[in-house]
């Protein structure tokens, strides 16, 4: 249960900006520290780097997104926190993947706690009448 002073979605959006910044943060490692790690796999590295900006700009679109309260964006970022969780699963674990899976457990947990937000109708998609 969500205490009523504590706005959900605010507190989902700071949680995808840190969850954005995160993923910046392991896009910048991989292509600074890695490259020079691995310098005959130049290719996966940057791969692997651009991946990690994508969800990092995939983050940020869902952190802006949920506030306007659109079903849309919901739905975006309820497939944006399950491709992350699966691969964070499957993946390697450290640390730092442990962070961003609780991180992206409790998005979870806040998007299920404010569902109604987003999907209750607005009543300009109410035909008169009804």
């Amino acid at each position: 249960m969500i205490p009523k002073s504590l706005n959900p979605i605010r507190l989902a959006q700071t949680l995808f900006f840190l969850n954005a910044a995160i993923w910046l943060l392991f896009g910048i490692y991989t292509l600074t520290e890695m490259a020079g790690r691995y310098p005959g796999q130049s290719m996966t590295v940057w791969i692997v780097g651009i991946l990690m900006f994508g969800n990092c700009a995939a983050m940020l679109l869902c952190a802006v997104g949920l506030g306007t309260q659109r079903r849309l964006f919901y739905y975006l970022s309820l497939a944006v926190l399950a491709v992350n969780i699966v691969l964070t699963v499957t993946d390697e674990s450290g640390v730092l993947d442990l962070i961003t899976l609780l991180i992206d457990l409790a998005l979870l947990g806040l998007l299920f706690a404010s569902r109604k937000r987003y999907l209750a109708r607005r009543r300009s998609q109410v035909p008169n009448g009804e």
